[in-house]
């Protein structure tokens, strides 16, 4: 498992002509898609998770309802923010906002919420670290809209530092349907070189799709690029051998991670001209 290049790092290559599977669910045109089409990618939308509501709404309808008794609301994904603002609409006053990481700053900030505290690493052990070195958890009050997947890492990180935190379940994960031999037909064929996976859920619902004779027969024939190191163990612990990481969330620095696995195995990454 490696680090990838920084986004817009190793200029001249390219993934030209390269056939590359998108795992999460995706539009066409949408940011991922559109990162490795930048870059000359053939892009095969291979939808392994989509995002719906919560089973149960109230208690994060009950949370926002509420939301000015908080301190802090802390985002671990730009998913958490699009079912929070899709209900508040604007930024609350008097509340301080926290994101894991550059990629859900982004999306607070494109409709217009303040950032107050960004994770470093981008990821929730590194927000718990933004909050210790910043030293004002102790007493806090905070919601945290989250995956129904989460990991414990961020409650329990704040929890032990003094603060109150209320967790409510914003998203849950889906896995679609995917017609897992049209995805065996692509890779046999040679359309799909390289796969990239955005967290371990998508991983799990390509294993679902292809079976585990089919997934394992992937994993060790195929690439893969991984958003976080997570992802990356998730692979890992499944047989994935070439793995390689996006330096930070980010669209655009996933497709510069296939940019490396693929010339770290000698898979056809080349000048951007090529053809």
């Amino acid at each position: 498992m490696g680090g990838s290049n920084r986004e817009g790092e190793g200029a001249g290559l390219s993934l030209q002509g390269v056939g590359v599977a998108v795992t999460r669910h995706e539009e066409e045109g949408g940011a991922w898609v559109t990162a490795l089409a930048d870059l000359g990618a053939r892009v095969h939308l291979w939808t392994t998770i989509a995002f719906a509501p919560p089973e149960d709404p109230a208690p994060l309808w009950e949370a926002l309802d509420r939301l000015g008794v908080f301190d802090w609301i802390c985002f671990t994904s730009p998913r958490a923010v699009e079912a929070v603002v899709g209900r508040t609409g604007g930024a609350p006053e008097g509340v301080r906002v926290a994101a894991v990481g550059p990629a859900t700053r982004a999306a607070l900030e494109a409709v217009g919420w303040p950032v107050h505290r960004v994770g470093e690493p981008p990821t929730a052990e590194g927000l718990v670290a933004a909050f210790r070195e910043a030293g004002d958890a102790r007493g806090a009050r905070v919601l945290f809209p989250a995956s129904a997947l989460a990991r414990p890492t961020l409650a329990e990180g704040l929890r032990a530092l003094g603060a109150e935190v209320h967790q409510v379940t914003a998203y849950r994960t889906v896995h679609p349907p995917l017609d897992g031999e049209r995805c065996l037909r692509e890779v046999g064929d040679g359309h799909v070189r390289a796969v990239t996976f955005t967290s371990p859920s998508s991983v799990e619902g390509l294993r679902k799709a292809l079976g585990e004779e089919g997934f394992r027969a992937l994993a060790r024939s195929l690439p893969a690029a991984a958003l976080g190191p997570t992802t990356a163990r998730a692979l890992e612990e499944m047989g994935w051998a070439r793995v390689a990481v996006a330096r930070v969330p980010t669209p655009e620095a996933l497709a510069w991670a296939v940019v490396e696995v693929m010339g770290r195995t000698g898979k056809g990454v080349g000048g951007g001209g090529a053809g």
